[in-house]
C-alpha cells in the first residue's frame, strides 16, 4: 500500500496527537516519527499508527505514565521548585520550596510540566526581593539592564566577561551560574574552575563525558547519580575553557570513529544526551583513557 502523504501524516499528528512533526513522515505507519508534544515541549518518536488508534503521541503526558522520582524532582528544580518529600505521582501535590523566594508549595508535578505553573505566590506577590535578584545576577558575571519581573522571564543584562548583552533567566543564573549565551557553554563560565567527568549507567547501557563549573549552585554531576548515573573519574581543570577542549576532542575522536549520541533527549530530562555512547561500543575505561590521552605527556 502506497504511504499516505507528509501534509496529511503531520495534520494527523497536529490533530490527532497534539504533536509537532520535525522531521518529515518517515513513510510507514509504524515507524518512529521524531515530534515535539505541544503539552509538555518533549521530543518524543511516537509511531502513527498508535496515535491514529487512539493511544496518544506522548508517554510522558499520558495519565498514567510512571515518572521516575529522581527524573522528576531534577524536572521540578528546573522550573523553579526544590523537592522536599518523596515523588507522589504525577497528579498529586508536591511538597516543594519555591528557588526564588523560598516560599512553601505543593505544586502538582503535571500542571508545572504541563502547563508550565510556577510558584503561586510569587505569581500573586512578585518573586521575592528585587534587590536580591540583582545581587545575585551581579555575582553571577551579570549587570541587569531592566527592572526584574520574575525568575522565568528572560532578564536582558550586560555580561561582565565578554561585554555582550545576553538574556538569561535568574532561575538559570541561580542553579547554574555564569550562563552568558556568548560566552558560556551549558551554563559554564569559560574563565573559572571546571571539572571534567565520565559517568556510566548499567541499565542504559550507556557511557557519557561531561563538564561542569565548580562555582556553581547546581551539582550537574550529582543530579546525574540521582538519576541512576555512576561516576568512574573526574578531573579538575583550571578553566572550563580548558575542561571543554579536552571534552571536545574526546567526543571528535569517537565521532571519526562513527559513533554517534547513543541515548534520546526524553531519557535525560536534565541535559547531556548528545555526550552519551553505546558501552557496547565504547567502554567507560576507554572512554576514561581517551581523556587521559588528549591531555598529553
Amino acid at each position: 500500500m502506497a504511504s499516505i502523504p507528509n501534509d496529511v501524516a503531520v495534520a494527523d499528528m497536529r490533530r490527532d496527537g497534539d504533536a509537532e512533526p520535525q522531521e518529515p513522515y518517515p513513510g510507514h505507519a509504524r515507524a518512529r516519527w521524531k515530534c515535539q508534544c505541544n503539552r509538555c515541549k518533549k521530543i518524543i518518536y511516537p509511531n502513527r499508527n498508535n496515535v491514529k488508534s487512539g493511544q496518544g503521541a506522548c508517554r510522558h503526558c499520558a495519565p498514567n505514565t510512571p515518572v521516575d522520582p529522581a527524573a522528576a524532582a531534577a524536572v521540578m528544580f528546573e522550573h523553579g521548585f526544590r523537592a522536599l518529600l518523596d515523588f507522589p505521582g504525577t497528579g498529586k501535590p508536591w511538597l516543594s520550596l519555591c528557588t526564588a523566594a523560598d516560599h512553601l508549595v505543593s505544586p502538582r508535578y503535571d500542571n508545572v510540566t504541563g502547563r508550565d505553573g510556577g510558584c503561586r505566590f510569587c505569581k500573586r506577590y512578585g518573586p521575592g526581593d528585587p534587590e536580591e535578584a540583582v545581587r545575585d545576577m551581579e555575582a553571577a558575571g551579570f549587570k541587569p539592564l531592566e527592572p526584574f519581573t520574575n525568575i522565568r522571564s528572560r532578564w536582558e543584562s550586560l555580561c561582565d566577561r565578554c561585554g555582550k548583552i545576553s538574556r538569561p533567566n535568574l532561575n538559570n543564573v541561580r542553579t547554574r551560574g555564569a550562563c552568558c549565551s556568548h560566552c558560556a557553554r551549558y551554563g559554564l563560565n569559560p574563565g573559572a574552575p571546571a571539572r571534567l567527568y565520565v559517568l556510566k549507567h548499567l541499565s542504559h547501557g550507556a557511557v557519557k563525558i561531561g563538564i561542569t563549573g565548580l562555582k556553581t549552585r547546581e551539582d550537574r554531576v550529582a543530579r546525574f547519580c540521582g538519576m541512576g548515573w555512576t561516576v568512574v573519574d573526574t578531573l579538575p581543570f583550571e578553566t572550563g575553557e580548558a575542561a571543554y577542549k579536552i571534552e571536545q576532542a574526546v567526543i571528535g575522536v569517537l565521532r571519526s570513529e562513527g559513533l554517534s549520541s547513543f541515548l534520546q533527549a526524553e531519557q535525560m530530562p536534565t541535559g547531556g544526551w548528545t555526550e552519551t555512547f553505546d558501552a557496547a561500543l565504547v567502554s567507560a575505561s576507554r572512554l576514561w583513557e581517551l581523556t587521559q590521552a588528549e591531555l598529553g605527556p
